[in-house]
This record gives structure tokens, C-alpha cells and sequence, in this order.
């Protein structure tokens, strides 16, 4: 097996930890799924999952793996710098012990383990426990990994926590509901916007006649209102001035929520929404990152328990785990079907497109069309001037492309010097014109930046479905046999 890129893995692990948020709510099952990603994606033999008994303020062996028989009757650790678990439970804080043989503080479970590194369990900066992860191997794990073994700590920490309230509060079944509602929402919309309005709609469910907001930042840094439900009509000057003065800005820098039960008691407060009584606010936080806020509003003064309040922060968390799940899922398919170089889609996500073309068009009785660029000469540019340069032409063309094209249409890179576009509702009569016009485009560009150097020249081919083909086999080969016809090289029907 190739090992896996370090990108493409912590987004696997980051979006497997997210999911695994969403779909468990039992403390067995989800100590054994923190337990099997450790060892599944970073290749270690023992783990264990130490949680804080707060009558006692110990920790105890919840779960293990690789460890055998050792915790069957396990001592109770206290709390403190006397071992190296206990030490990562009253400093909030990881430790990486690169040879236990040379810590003095280090008590021998296993004779084998060589290199630990334990993890604080974090909610709201409460210790809930504590991962213990070891390997035979002395400084085992890298820089790298122990980045991405924190991230995932701390979402294995909202895992468990979420578990636990399940398994102590059954009585909180509106909770509890709410959550299933989310997750499974979360795991039904197909893109942010529609995550977002359903999540609105489900909060706004459980909380009577209240009026819902869910603010996301934006890349800039802005927050705006992206979801709403309710009666009223939201004003984002309202959220403005809230997010200078008010109740988001007080969540913003708690970092948790917050609750102004009785507005009218404070002079010239600015409420999210005009006529409310009271208001909450919690923040969105995902990976330690402040994604926006969820504001709940109602009419009435003192309208928010303390039961409510835990119902909205738990259903915070959730939403913001669901909105940071369908983030990377889309960055997982942005890394899978995207080339690199030239940030068009690759000849991988061409095999999706055209499927999905043929069975729209099939479906409607539609044509589409499929144009092919090949660039005349590049591997004698490659030769000439270095392929830095060539990867610069490729560039170069790739933008021009896609800035002669309409927003319906995709551009694949589809080998080296070859790109094929797919144009939707598309005929052959009005190929002829897309295929000048990029043509056109492209020789505009020079080889290189000298006024002498020679422009840009292409070989384009065309095929319309169902004309002049039924499969995207047939397709293909109708253009590679025109590009073959355009080189001068007799065409064959083999690819």
C-alpha cells in the first residue's frame, strides 16, 4: 500500500473524526472508534483513553487497545505532576515523551512501549480525561503527527462528551433529539446553504416562537447572516452593532455562550433582533476556530433555563461539527478531483463529469458537447526552456480557458498538454464558434515574455452527444481521432 499523503490524511482523519461526532451517541462505541482511528491511521499498537472521575477528581482506564490484560484491575492516577498522564491532566496541555526509559516520572505499564504521547481530553476548557498513545519505537512520532493527533483529540473530546450526556441525561430527550436532527441533516444536504437552513428551521422547532440566526465568517473575516428562521424579518445592521457592542461580542470573547435574559434592564442594548425580551448567543467553534455564532431570540424577558441553555450550546457544537464536516468533505473532493498545477479538474473528475452529462442529456433529450485543446509543440517548449516554465504556458492557458467560459461549463486538464471542456446544452452548430473563440484566446499568448517570441498555437477537436457518440468511450475517440487529423497523423479507432 502507497502511503498516504499528508494532506489527503488529515483530511480523512479530520473528516472521520467529524462523522464520528454526528452518527454515535453511545460512550463504548465512540471510545472504540477514537481507539481504532489512532491505530488505523497512525499505525500504534497501544492506546487508551483515561476519563476524569469528578466525585474523586482520579483518572481512570475507560478503554484500551494493545495493552492486554494490564488495566483489568487498574490503580486509580492522580491528578498531577507525578506521571505523565496526570501531569497532561492538570497542565490542560499535550506531552510528547520521546524515550520513557529516560523520564523519571514515567510508570512502567508495558515493557515494550518505548515513546508515549498523551493528549488532554478538552471540552470547554474542562478536562474530561486524557488519550495516552504509545509505540515500541523510540521517538516515534513526528511533528506532523502530533498536530494532527491534537486536532483530532480535541474533536474526539466533543465525541465523548456528547456520549456522556446521552448516557447521564436521558431525561434531556429534546436534546438529545435535536442532535439526531442535526446529524442526520448534516449527513442529507448535498451543500452549505442548505445545511444551514435546515439546521435554522430544526432550532427554531425546539425553541417556541423564537427567532433563529446562524452567522458564518466569511475569508475576509466578516460575519454575515447566512440562516434564519422565524417571524421576523432580520436586519444586518442589527448584527452589526450586536457584534461591536452586544451579546456577539461578549460570545466572541468568552468563547462561550452567552445569555441576556432581561434586554430591557440594559440601556441602549443592541439586540440581533428588533422586539426581543431575551436573547442567547453561542459561539461556533470547530478545531479552536471561531466559525460564527448561533443567536436564539424570543420576545419574552427570562426566557432561557438553564436546561435551555445546555440544549442550545450542545446543539451549537453539533452544528458546528455538521458545518465543518461538509467544509471538508468539499475540500476531500476538491484534493481528489482537482489538478494541481492549473486548479481545473483533472482527467479523473472528466470520467465523473461526462457521466453525468450523458445521463442528464439522456434523461431530457438534450446534446452536450465535448471540445479537446491540444497545445502544438509544448514538449519542445518543455525541452527548450525547462518545464518551469512549461508548468507557467500551462497556467497561462488555463485561465484564459476558464475565462472564456460560461459558469455552466468544466474545464479538465486531460494530460499533459491536452484540455477538454464540457459544454452543457451545447449543439454542434454553436461548437464552431466556442472553438474559435478559444482559439483566438489562446494565441494571444506568447511562448515567452519577449516581443519576439511566437504565440501560442493549438490543435482543437469536437464532439456532440448523441451525434457523434452514445458513450464517453465513443467520445473520446471522435476527438483523438480529429486531434490525430489535425497533426497530420492518419487517425485509428483504437484509443
Amino acid at each position: 500500500m502507497k502511503p498516504v499523503h499528508p494532506s489527503i490524511r488529515e483530511v480523512a482523519v479530520l473528516q472521520e473524526s467529524t462523522e464520528m461526532i454526528l452518527s454515535n451517541m453511545d460512550v463504548d462505541t465512540v471510545l472504540h472508534q477514537i481507539l481504532l482511528v489512532v491505530r488505523n491511521y497512525f499505525g500504534t499498537a497501544n492506546a487508551a483513553v483515561f476519563l476524569v472521575d469528578a466525585a474523586t477528581r482520579e483518572l481512570y482506564c475507560r478503554a484500551h487497545i494493545g495493552y492486554g490484560g494490564v488495566f483489568a484491575n487498574p490503580q486509580r492516577i492522580r491528578i498531577g505532576p507525578e506521571n505523565i498522564t496526570g501531569r497532561v491532566a492538570q497542565s490542560k496541555t499535550p506531552v510528547y515523551v520521546p524515550d520513557l526509559r529516560k523520564d523519571p516520572k514515567y510508570v512502567p505499564i508495558d515493557p515494550k512501549v518505548r515513546s508515549e504521547l498523551a493528549l488532554p481530553l478538552l471540552v470547554r476548557e474542562e478536562v474530561i480525561g486524557v488519550l495516552s498513545i504509545g509505540s515500541e519505537k523510540v521517538d516515534f512520532f513526528s511533528d506532523e503527527m502530533i498536530g494532527l493527533l491534537t486536532l483530532f483529540a480535541a474533536q474526539a473530546s466533543v465525541a465523548l462528551e456528547n456520549a456522556r450526556l446521552y448516557s447521564t441525561e436521558r431525561r434531556r430527550m429534546r436534546q438529545i433529539e435535536l442532535i439526531n436532527l442535526i446529524a442526520r441533516s448534516a449527513a442529507a444536504a448535498n451543500d452549505l446553504e442548505q445545511l444551514l437552513g435546515n439546521l435554522a428551521d430544526l432550532i427554531e422547532d425546539t425553541f417556541d416562537d423564537g427567532e433563529i440566526g446562524i452567522l458564518l465568517r466569511d475569508r475576509e473575516g466578516r460575519l454575515a447572516l447566512r440562516a434564519h428562521a422565524g417571524k421576523g424579518e432580520p436586519r444586518p445592521e442589527h448584527f452589526a452593532l450586536a457584534e461591536r457592542s452586544g451579546i456577539l461580542a461578549e460570545a466572541f470573547a468568552a468563547r462561550m455562550n452567552v445569555v441576556v435574559n432581561d434586554v430591557a434592564d440594559r440601556a441602549q442594548w443592541p439586540a440581533c433582533f428588533a422586539g426581543t425580551g431575551s436573547e442567547l448567543c453561542i459561539p461556533l467553534i470547530s478545531f479552536g476556530e471561531t466559525l460564527g455564532a448561533l443567536v436564539v431570540a424570543h420576545a419574552s424577558a427570562h426566557f432561557f433555563s438553564a436546561d435551555d441553555r445546555s440544549i442550545a450550546q450542545a446543539a451549537a457544537d453539533v452544528c458546528a461539527t455538521a458545518i465543518r464536516s461538509v467544509q471538508l468533505a468539499e475540500e476531500l473532493r476538491r484534493i481528489t478531483h482537482t489538478d494541481s498545477l492549473t486548479g481545473l479538474y483533472n482527467q479523473r473528475y472528466f470520467h465523473v463529469l461526462a457521466a453525468e452529462e450523458i445521463a442528464r442529456s439522456k434523461r431530457y433529450h438534450k446534446q452536450f458537447s465535448l471540445l479537446m485543446i491540444e497545445l502544438k509543440n509544448f514538449a519542445q517548449f518543455n525541452a527548450k526552456l525547462g518545464f518551469e516554465h512549461g508548468d507557467t504556458i500551462l497556467r497561462k492557458v488555463a485561465q484564459t480557458l476558464k475565462m472564456q467560459m460560461r459558469g455552466v461549463d468544466s474545464i479538465c486538464r486531460y494530460g499533459p498538454d491536452r484540455f477538454v471542456l464540457v459544454l452543457p446544452e451545447t449543439g454542434s452548430e454553436r461548437l464552431h464558434s466556442v472553438a474559435g473563440k478559444l482559439r483566438d484566446a489562446l494565441g494571444k499568448i506568447r511562448v515567452e515574455e519577449k516581443p519576439a517570441s511566437p504565440f501560442i498555437a493549438s490543435h482543437c477537436a469536437r464532439a456532440t452527444y448523441p451525434t457523434d457518440g452514445a458513450s464517453e468511450l465513443e467520445l473520446v475517440r471522435v476527438l483523438l481521432s480529429h486531434i490525430a487529423e489535425d497533426r497530420g497523423i492518419p487517425s485509428t479507432d483504437s484509443h
